[in-house]
């Protein structure tokens, strides 16, 4: 077994070597491999690798020519006048359209919902008053309590007529997707569709940490919604876990960002059926449908493994390095990449002030305590730590000189970065960024500012312990 167990780590250390990948990263997995005999061998071989089945990136490449022609029109019909926008969001702008063709349109309007209990009557309302479509995507639903008004105004709309798809991720929704309530809808004419489905082995092709993390709701490609909410009741939400209700903030997106959020979800079904929906085939090229009722520049970056699996991470460094003045993020989840790190203390150093807002209890113990191994460099360059304690603040957001903000599903860690379909809206204005920057600050008036000097004498047992899980932090 010893001889067996040698031989392995050789062979695998070869193929970590070839990869490339960050140095953090493969000494972690080399690590794992060689610490954990045939084990580590076993985990490498299931999560070690970004690689999705064949008939997906067939799927996807097909999709590549008609998503670029359709996102030119788009551009011709509400591009921004790139003159206008402030240097940052240019250049956001130029990195996002460059690579995925997707550009910053103008004439939306933005809404931000604070609490879950508004964002569902307003997302309720909508589909009530849905006369073509509603395109829904998540990755945790979970029947009980708010959500369910949703299913019953989808089975409404469905029984007059309206077309209504789900796409839920395959084990954030598992118990959905085997449940009473998904049954009731598909009696109802509600085309649900798993995303992503696991197997057992990685022989049938699938495996299970790459997840399709997006939030989104569109009704008739006019009205969308992105966010951090999952369909979720957070009054029952995992309320075993002891972290409190999770917090969450979702934008109502009325006009052309709609339609581009409505383009995203019509890709990932198109991926994972092999079809496009019956109700968006011509819709998509009705450009002169697309409602202008706003001023608010934006722009909708879909992201995860494919051609350009660096994407989200690159625009997120792009924000804090052009940051001149400001720079707040609100994560539920704090594992960056050497990168990031390096970003963030670089620009403290420089003078911008940089603050980062998490919860004060999280629902994984691994997650929180590598996270707060990076804590000490932070605070050591003038970064200030919040920790809220209103709940398990799950809002994902990024405001940047006052001029520019994100509000999406990418956590601040190296699965949001590389591994997970997230999606996020770059909002390119000053009145919703303000907006923004409020909610950041409620959050903030409702935390404990970590103090450098209690936090450098913490006891030993806590560093090696916060340390020590570093040293995995690639990984998790």
């Amino acid at each position: 077994p010893i001889a067996l167990h040698w031989a392995i780590v050789a062979l695998l250390a070869v193929r970590i070597i070839l990869k490339r990948r960050p140095t953090g990263v493969s000494l972690a997995w080399l690590s794992l491999v060689t610490a954990v005999p045939f084990v580590g061998a076993g985990i490498y071989l299931m999560v070690g690798e970004l690689w999705l089945p064949r008939h997906r990136i067939e799927r996807f490449e097909q999709l590549i020519e008609p998503y670029n022609a359709i996102a030119e029109q788009l551009e011709q019909v509400a591009g921004v006048d790139e003159s206008a926008l402030d240097p940052i969001a240019k250049a956001l702008n130029d990195s996002a359209h460059g690579i995925i063709a997707m550009p910053a349109t103008r004439g939306s309007t933005v809404t931000l919902f604070r609490t879950a209990k508004d964002c569902f009557d307003a997302m309720r309302a909508d589909i009530d008053n849905a006369k073509e479509s509603c395109h829904l995507l998540f990755y945790i639903w979970e029947p009980g309590g708010q959500t369910d008004t949703i299913a019953q105004a989808l089975i409404e709309a469905s029984e007059r007529g309206v077309s209504c798809k789900i796409l839920v991720d395959g084990v954030g929704s598992k118990h959905f997707l085997r449940s009473k309530e998904a049954q009731n809808l598909r009696t109802a004419g509600v085309q649900i569709v798993e995303a992503l489905p696991v197997g057992r082995l990685r022989f049938h092709l699938k495996r299970i940490d790459i997840r399709n993390h997006r939030k989104i709701l569109v009704v008739d490609g006019r009205i969308g919604y992105t966010g951090s909410l999952n369909m979720i009741d957070p009054a029952r939400f995992k309320q075993h876990a002891n972290v409190g209700q999770w917090i969450d903030v979702m934008a109502r997106v009325e006009g052309p960002g709609a339609y581009a959020l409505d383009l995203t979800f019509i890709s990932d079904w198109a991926i994972e059926t092999g079809t496009v929906p019956e109700d968006a085939a011509e819709s998509l090229l009705e450009f002169d449908r697309i409602p202008m009722p706003g001023k608010t520049p934006l722009q909708v970056v879909p992201s995860g493994p494919g051609p350009s699996p660096q994407m989200i991470h690159e625009m997120l460094l792009l924000m804090v390095y052009r940051a001149g003045e400001s720079l707040v993020i609100t994560t539920p989840y704090f594992i960056p990449s050497e990168a990031m790190l390096h970003a963030l203390v670089a620009a403290s150093k420089r003078g911008v002030d940089v603050q980062l807002v998490v919860p004060e209890r999280v629902d994984s113990t691994l997650v929180r305590h590598a996270s707060r191994s990076y804590y000490e460099d932070l605070l050591d360059a003038g970064v200030k730590i919040w920790l809220y304690r209103g709940g398990l603040l799950h809002a994902k957001t990024v405001t940047v000189d006052g001029t520019v903000s994100l509000i999406g599903t990418v956590n601040m860690d190296k699965r949001s970065f590389w591994i997970n379909f997230e999606v996020s809206l770059f909002v390119y204005d000053i009145d919703v960024t303000r907006e923004v920057r409020q909610l950041q600050d409620s959050y903030i008036e409702d935390a404990e500012r970590v103090d450098p000097v209690r936090w450098a004498n913490r006891g030993l047992g806590d560093k090696l312990m916060q340390n020590t899980l570093q040293l995995f932090a690639p990984i998790l």
